[in-house]
């Protein structure tokens, strides 16, 4: 072939090219837009695969769908088989480039073949799903992902739990756990560092009463009316100065460091029922919202 014809099919400049398009197995109620460089715009009826897969195969009505499609089959794009035939390709959610569907019903995890996650699986629902190599979702203000706005669904069926959000990673569900709320976290750990450290002032000062009744039986002496022989010791009177202050002792830590160590374990308790109790305000773990 002459050279001005592979320029011309060169794709440069956003021009035609050479590459290989099927061609696509169109259902009658199905109307199609596309180009020669694969991309296609299908206006429909709820299809997964062949015309006799998803809710438009299966004779159901308020079906309807849009499929927006680049790089129909993916690396194994052809237009003819081995023997010359045309190929013609149906949907596939595993191996096209890049795809955005839009359902009016469909079985939305199946066919993109999620796992079930906490929030289980989307059965005859409403759906809108992405897929592509890499996604991107930029704001120039702000995303939101919010769940439970109303409260029927799009069949009129009422919705009777608020379902959350599941960050999935690896598409595996084995070690799906509820995400921390920052805030109550932080209050939390902050409460638990001042019980800590009222559990050290209470422990210093039980040093300090014990150090003060240690000195004064370190420093002790005895008096004695009698002269102890050289082969008897006479026992003497006990010591009256550590005697009081092994009583004063003896009622410090009674009073204050026992009667502390309670109110410590108290508010420890109480700590653990405000942030870690599934009923608590507080619970530092989402109620709907989850990752591994």
């Amino acid at each position: 072939m002459p050279l001005e014809f592979f320029v011309k099919y060169s794709g440069c400049g956003c021009g035609p090219s050479l590459e290989p398009v099927p061609d696509y197995r169109q259902a009658k109620a199905e109307v199609v837009y596309k180009n020669d460089r694969n991309a296609w715009i299908v206006l429909g009826v709820d299809r997964s695969s062949a015309v006799t897969s998803g809710y438009g195969g299966a004779c159901h009505t308020q079906c309807a769908a849009i499929d927006l499609v680049v790089g129909r089959m993916g690396t194994y794009a052809r237009e003819c088989d081995e023997e010359g035939e045309p190929v013609y390709a149906n949907p596939d959610f595993k191996i096209d480039a890049a795809r955005m569907y839009v359902s009016q019903k469909a079985n939305i995890d199946e066919y993109f073949e999620l796992v079930e996650g906490t929030v289980g699986d989307s059965i005859a629902q409403s759906a809108i799903a992405l897929k592509a190599d890499d996604i991107r979702l930029v704001a120039r203000s702000g995303i939101k992902l919010v769940t439970g706005t109303d409260t029927r669904d799009s069949q009129g069926e009422r919705q009777a739990a608020i379902n959350g959000i599941d960050l999935i990673a690896g598409n595996t569900d084995e070690d799906l756990q509820p995400l921390v709320k920052g805030c109550n976290l932080v209050n939390g750990l902050t409460e638990l560092v001042e019980q800590i450290e009222d559990l050290r002032e209470i422990l210093y000062s039980f040093v300090k009463y014990q150090r003060s009744f240690n000195d004064a039986a370190l420093s002790h002496t005895h008096i004695s009316p009698f002269q102890p022989t050289a082969s008897k010791q006479l026992d003497t009177s006990p010591p009256f100065m550590m005697m009081a202050r092994g009583v004063k002792s003896i009622i410090q830590e009674t009073a204050q460091t026992e009667l502390s160590i309670i109110s410590h374990q108290t508010n420890l308790a109480t700590w653990q029922q405000n942030y870690l109790s599934t009923v608590a305000d507080s619970y530092i773990c989402s109620a709907y919202n989850n990752t591994n």
